[in-house]
This record gives C-alpha cells, sequence and structure tokens, in this order.
C-alpha cells in the first residue's frame, strides 16, 4: 500500500499541475488600457487588428510622436479561446465576432441559413488575427508585380515587398529557417503544427499526381503540390498580429491603447483629416490628430468609417443626408476567396475526430506537450496549391488552391457554416464516418466585384454586405474543377491504400435534375451552399494619383483628402492568391515606412536567390 507521504506527493503534484494547467490566463494581469484619452495624437490608427497592431507598434517606435489606437473590441490579453489554436472555432457568434452576414443573393445560398453566408470578423485587439486559422501564406510573385504596374508604383512589386515578408518572420521551421526567401528576427515566428499521419499521406498522394516536390510554398512562385501548413504560432499557442507586435510595445509612454472605443468618423474640415469622434463609456469624445488618421478597420469597418465621414459615392452619401467631402468609389471593388467543402472517409484511424475535443486526455496533452487536436486550428493541416493551365505552370501562379481539414467535416460545423437544417439532415451520412477528411477547393482570382453600402448615417447600423459570388461564370468553373481534383487526391494511391473514399455520394434533392457527379450537378451543389473563408478585401482600393476608380493612391493616401490614409486588406485593388493575413502585415509594415517617411526596403534581386 502506498505510503501517506507519496499519495501527499503525488496529490501536491496533481494540484500543481491542475494550477499551471487550467487556471484561466485572463485571471493573469494584463496591460493597463488607457482610460483618459488626450485632446490629441500626432497619429491615430483605427482599428486594432493585424493592421493597426502593426502600425501602432511601427510608429510608437519613434519616441518622438505620440500614437493612440482606438479598438472597438475588448483585450485579447490572456484569452484561452484566442490562444488554443483548437478553439478558434469557439471565437465565432462570440462577443469577440462582429458576426456580420451577407445580402442574400438570387440562386446563391439556399443551403444557408435564412439565404446569407456569415462573415465572422474579429471585434478585438488582434482582430481577425485573433479567431483565424493562423494560416501563413503571401500569395505570388505576379500578384504583386500586378499592383506595381497598375499604381505606377515600382515598390509594390514582389522583389520590393519580399523583404518586408521577411521583416516580419521569425521562421523556426529547421528545413526553412535559412531559406533566402525567409527571416529570422521579425516578431511573427512562424512553426509547423504537430500533424496527424493522415497529413503525412496527403503529401505522399501529391507527389502520385504528379506534383512538383517542394517543401516551402511562400518564396513568391510555385507549381503546385500539398504542403504542410505553416502557422503563426508560438510554442503551440496562437501569435495574433496583436501578440507579435502591440503586446511587446505596449507599455511604450508615447502609445495609448483604448479597447471598446468605437469610431463614429473621421472630423474633416477644409479637406483635411483634422480627427476623430468616437464613443467610448457611452461618451462621445472628438480626439484632435496633429499629423495624420489612419484607419485599419477592414474592407468592411474602414469602408463604413469613411462613408460615416462623408468620403465615398455621392449619391449614396446625399440619400442619406451625409456631407460629402470627397466623391470617391469607397465600398466598391468588394473581393473575396470562396470554396466548397467536399468530404471524404478513411477506414484507417490516421486523422482527427471530433470527440477528441470533449477529452481530458486531448486537453491535457495539449496543455503539457502542446500536442493533439488543440494544436490544429480548425482541423486544418494541409494547404495545396495547384496551375490550372500553362501559363499559370510558367509563370508559376497558381489559380486554385485547396484547403485540406484532416478531420470528417460532421454536422458539428453548422456553427462556422451556417448551414440551413435541412442541409445538416441532407448530410447526415457524414455523422456516421470516424476517419476522414474534408478537401474544400478555392477560386485564388475571382472576377466577380461585390459592394459594401451604408444601410444609414447611423454608425452602429451594421452595413450591407453584397458579396455578388459566383457572379461570374469562371468563378463557378474553377471551383468545379477544384471539385474534380479533390477527387483525384481521394482516388490516389497512397490515400486509397488507407481505405480513401468519397462521402458525398448522396445526390441532394435541389440537384438531381442533372445527372450524379457530372459537372453541372457539382455546379449546382456549389451554388447551393458557397463558403466564405473570410478574406473580404478591394473596399478602398489603390490606384494611380487620379484614378476614378481608386480610394487611395499608392502612398494609401485618401485622394483628396489630406492627413487620412488607409492601410489594411481594402485597399488591395486585386485580391491575392493567398489567405490574406500575411499580405495585410506586409500593407502595414510598408505603410509604418510610408508614413514616417522612411526610404523602402530596397528590392531583392529574386532571380539571384532562387537559383541558389
Amino acid at each position: 500500500m502506498a505510503s501517506t507521504g507519496f499519495l501527499l506527493a503525488v496529490t501536491a503534484l496533481l494540484v500543481a499541475l491542475g494550477w499551471n494547467i487550467f487556471l484561466p490566463k485572463y485571471f493573469q494581469k494584463g496591460p493597463v488600457f488607457v482610460s483618459k484619452l488626450n485632446s490629441s495624437y500626432d497619429y491615430i490608427v483605427v482599428g486594432g487588428g493585424a493592421a493597426g497592431s502593426v502600425l501602432a507598434a511601427r510608429l510608437s517606435e519613434d519616441i518622438d510622436v505620440t500614437v493612440l489606437l482606438l479598438e472597438a473590441g475588448g483585450s485579447d490579453w490572456g484569452n484561452p479561446i484566442i490562444d488554443i489554436p483548437g478553439l478558434g472555432a469557439e471565437t465565432m457568434k462570440s462577443e469577440l465576432d462582429w458576426d456580420y452576414v451577407t445580402e442574400r443573393q438570387e440562386g446563391l445560398f439556399q443551403g444557408l441559413k435564412d439565404g446569407r453566408a456569415t462573415w465572422p470578423r474579429g471585434k478585438v485587439l488582434g482582430g481577425s488575427s485573433s479567431m483565424n486559422a493562423m494560416i501563413v501564406v503571401r500569395g505570388f510573385q505576379p500578384d504583386y508585380d500586378r499592383w506595381a504596374k497598375y499604381t505606377g508604383d515600382s515598390t509594390w512589386d514582389y522583389a520590393h515587398l519580399l523583404n518586408y515578408f521577411r521583416k516580419m518572420e521569425d521562421m523556426r521551421i529547421p528545413q526553412l529557417r535559412d531559406s533566402e526567401f525567409h527571416g529570422k528576427d521579425g516578431p511573427l515566428r512562424i512553426e509547423y503544427q504537430t500533424p496527424s499521419p493522415l497529413a503525412h499521406t496527403m503529401v505522399e498522394a501529391s507527389k502520385s499526381l504528379g506534383y512538383p516536390e517542394s517543401n516551402d510554398y511562400n518564396t513568391g512562385f510555385s507549381q503546385g503540390g500539398v504542403f504542410f501548413v505553416q502557422n503563426n504560432r508560438a510554442d503551440g499557442k496562437r501569435l495574433s498580429a496583436s501578440q507579435a507586435y502591440l503586446h511587446p510595445a505596449i507599455d511604450r509612454p508615447n502609445l495609448h491603447v483604448a479597447i471598446n472605443a468605437h469610431v463614429q468618423k473621421v472630423a474633416i474640415k477644409n479637406k483635411r483629416a483634422v480627427g476623430v469622434e468616437v464613443i467610448k463609456e457611452g461618451r462621445k469624445h472628438l480626439i484632435g490628430c496633429n499629423k495624420e488618421v489612419i484607419l485599419s478597420a477592414g474592407a468592411i469597418g474602414s469602408a463604413q468609417i469613411l462613408l460615416l465621414s462623408g468620403v465615398g459615392p455621392r449619391k449614396q452619401l446625399e440619400n442619406l443626408h451625409i456631407p460629402v467631402a470627397a466623391n470617391l468609389p469607397v465600398g466598391e471593388n468588394l473581393q473575396d476567396h470562396v470554396y466548397f467543402d467536399v468530404a471524404a472517409s478513411i477506414e484507417q484511424p490516421l486523422s482527427w475526430v471530433f470527440e477528441e475535443y470533449s477529452s481530458w486526455w486531448s486537453k491535457l496533452k495539449y496543455q503539457i506537450f502542446g500536442t493533439g487536436i488543440f494544436n490544429i486550428p480548425f482541423g486544418t493541416e494541409n494547404v495545396a496549391f495547384k496551375c490550372r493551365d500553362s501559363e499559370s505552370m510558367e509563370k508559376g501562379w497558381p489559380d486554385m488552391q485547396l484547403v485540406i481539414k484532416n478531420i470528417v467535416p460532421k454536422t458539428i460545423f453548422t456553427k462556422t457554416l451556417n448551414r440551413a437544417p435541412e442541409t445538416d439532415e441532407e448530410l447526415s451520412y457524414r455523422d456516421a464516418a470516424d476517419y476522414g477528411f474534408n478537401c474544400m477547393p478555392a477560386l485564388l482570382r475571382p472576377e466577380s466585384r461585390g459592394n459594401i453600402t451604408l444601410v444609414s448615417s447611423d454608425p452602429f447600423d451594421y452595413p450591407r454586405i453584397n458579396a455578388n459570388y459566383l457572379d461570374s461564370e469562371y468563378d463557378l468553373q474553377i471551383i468545379v474543377d477544384g471539385v474534380e481534383e479533390c477527387k483525384r487526391l481521394i482516388n490516389s494511391q497512397p490515400l486509397q491504400a488507407v481505405g480513401s473514399k468519397l462521402l458525398d455520394t448522396v445526390p441532394i434533392k435541389a440537384c438531381k435534375h442533372h445527372k450524379f457527379d457530372s459537372r453541372e450537378y457539382w455546379a449546382c451543389a456549389i451554388k447551393r451552399r458557397p463558403l466564405t473563408i473570410y478574406h473580404p478585401i478591394g473596399t478602398c482600393k489603390m490606384g494611380p494619383p487620379g484614378d476614378r476608380t481608386a480610394v487611395v493612391d499608392p502612398k494609401l493616401r485618401v485622394q483628396g483628402i489630406s492627413g487620412l490614409r488607409v492601410a489594411d486588406a481594402s485597399v488591395m485593388p486585386w485580391i491575392v492568391s493567398a489567405n490574406t493575413h500575411i499580405p495585410t502585415i506586409m500593407i502595414a509594415e510598408k505603410a509604418s515606412d510610408m508614413i514616417l517617411q522612411r526610404q523602402p526596403l530596397p528590392p531583392v534581386q529574386i532571380d539571384n536567390i532562387a537559383s541558389q
């Protein structure tokens, strides 16, 4: 029989482990956010998301200027729902989420609740980087070279921007750390997660289909393949833009960070931004700005604030009795990546299973070792890129992406995908599978364009989001091609060896008039439940000076209004062929140099390092 001393020692150890593992971090001391705002600051950054966190940190490096960061949401400090990658879905439809929805669209979304797509957006420091899948993707050289050619500003080409991508990185993946394409000294640590056995099989399946062998999709050009996901994480935990950039800077005396501070509009006088109107603790404050106001509230927020400030299409503003300060196409050019879920099962226990989310062993394994299902954001372990034709192959510019979630897509996904109950019932056959994966094909460069418009002049009324998905037949057909590519993966020899099988072999009722498994059938199914990848961009489009289709110039200055810039994903003229988080950080890094009038980072001789 164990001695009393031994039992006490074991009990003490378990208590200590429990205290360190399960004590919620939000009880730990966090930063002191400003409660009393100064009457004015040199720079006011609106929005504490990915771009805003970077800008506040970089601008406040200059000790001779004062910086105010205004975030409509709350603190991200020590929140385990944010920190633990596998709890990302819990942020959706919570107080951390703006929880936007799109307008109804004829012929689309009938398989979703209320005929609308949900658009989660982070309402918290770190913004959507506090709730996303943590996937690190830059995009490709032709994406940025197209920006440079269009704007007439060569500093937006990939050769110039590569140094900004390297500047942000602390690459910790051993086989990539010494690559000339990556950085070692930046604030954003990049790691691999601990993959399931199925993730390795996916890479082997890619090779069996003739994809080129490569372990890095972030060089700026790729001819395709299936890869392990690169994540922004540190020691198994999420590393959002706020955690990477803002947390280390938050105690600087020249930086004030205000949370739960809802900006109504930019105060504009004589065509100059002179401050912002903000609601905090139920009171309206007018905060003056000595140098510049920078909007970094994202494709929805930045557009809405500009419109409320009188910067936007004249007719829309006049209809709402908003005085027009500048007649610009704010809210137009809205773009987003769209994908579709294809389900497959496997016979061997190589993937994750949903039951692990409720397992105490899974929680303990994550907290002690940083492994297991809580280490995997949204179950996403692999990402694939595909060049569909010889032109994209020659340019190294994939036009299709496959996001692979190594877990059976059971009806638990309803919360994140907004599926209607009848859709869940129709797909309930998926629940019988224990192991498997979800292959989600996406078009990378959509032709369709939507817009964002105001409902009213009330800053608390959400704007209308007209996504206009799949308006172009080209967009629809690329996703159909993606379904075919998923089927190729499912039928590849390495996956067949583990019992891979397409689960979606039961025709859905709404598409029974098409031959099952035909292109027409899949096009019909895709229209029923197209899904956003949460990458809205473009509503404050960057263009050459004087371009009437653009809102900001290549220096990100709002045309016709001095002292006002936009620096976030909304300035992209075309969406990049990538998840938009990392490109957004790059934009903010570059913007900080422009605002502080630093020389842009020099271009890299890409051909030289590519040949090494």
